[in-house]
């Protein structure tokens, strides 16, 4: 059995080891500073280690695919300073600690963000050189690019800033969700498949198992951002409805949106059925991804 806290713990600290060795050491210092203050907040590191996990059960170790989750958590942490940032999301407190453009100002803080998100393909292009996989390196970049695109991350964010004060239905939440939340976490699952060389039809499988695990982790997101403190989740609460954004349990109600949330999990495990891999650790991955309560 798979102690899933302990997992993540020891994963965690592999991860904050390899994004040190990640960051640039030249270059000008306030950018820099501003990215390793980002980077340093800490955070679950949730996409990085489903990058590993994934990998892991088809039989690749953490040193085979450390970059590649480097990479994501690059993406995901350039993502979070833009979305702080006064002409998005408006926060002061991320991860804990005052947001990056309230220390360092907007225009540091938008130039860290860009400056993450370039270095994740750098990072990702000399993996490609180091295991002279270059046709796996550019599945992986072409996989990520658009996860993170305009039909993915950033497109979702559109929709979401589009959407502020109005009724929508539950399919565009659905896709908003989908592209905004679910498309990195869903590249992290295929990615780390990608690095280990996982089959067409795995791909398949692991492609509706983390779509399923995406939505339902918006669902809690925003279930948490309603029931919890910001002492609890380390960034203001109650965003959504300071800014009148349709959401799940807004729609459906806490607990509908609960039920709906529980319902894709068990979905999930489904898509996993279909592997031939043991899936244990995907399993309880998913399980601690639902059912978080921070």
């Amino acid at each position: 059995m798979i102690n899933v806290d302990q997992y993540l713990g020891e994963k965690r600290e592999v991860i904050n080891r390899a994004l040190k060795k990640c960051q640039p050491a030249s270059g000008p210092p306030a950018v820099r500073e501003a990215m390793n203050y980002s980077l340093k907040a800490g955070g679950k590191r949730l996409r990085p280690i489903l990058v590993l996990a994934t990998a892991e059960t088809f039989d690749h170790g953490d040193d085979d695919v450390l970059d590649v989750a480097c990479a994501l958590e690059l993406i995901h942490t350039y993502s979070l300073i833009h979305d702080d940032l006064p002409a998005m999301d408006d926060s002061s407190l991320r991860r804990g600690k005052p947001t990056c453009h309230t220390v360092y100002g907007e225009a540091i803080a938008l130039l860290a963000g860009d400056a993450l998100l370039t270095l994740a393909f750098e990072v990702l292009s000399r993996y490609g050189l180091k295991t002279k996989g270059s046709d796996k390196a550019i599945r992986i970049i072409a996989e990520l690019s658009k996860a993170a695109g305009v039909n993915g991350m950033i497109g979702g964010q559109e929709l979401d800033l589009e959407a502020e004060g109005q009724n929508l239905s539950l399919p565009d939440i659905e896709t908003i969700s989908a592209m905004k939340t679910g498309s990195l976490l869903k590249a992290s699952v295929l990615c780390g498949a990608l690095a280990a060389e996982a089959e067409e039809k795995a791909l398949q499988q692991l492609a509706l198992y983390a779509s399923r695990v995406g939505t339902a982790f918006q669902i809690v997101d925003d279930l948490l951002d309603i029931e919890s403190s910001p002492e609890e989740l380390g960034k203001p609460t109650g965003a959504d409805q300071d800014r009148y954004k349709s959401t799940y349990p807004a729609l459906l109600g806490p607990d509908k949106a609960r039920a709906k949330a529980e319902s894709l999990y068990y979905a999930a495990l489904e898509a996993l059925d279909e592997l031939d891999q043991p899936t244990d650790l995907l399993s309880g991955l998913a399980y601690k991804l639902v059912y978080r309560t921070k």
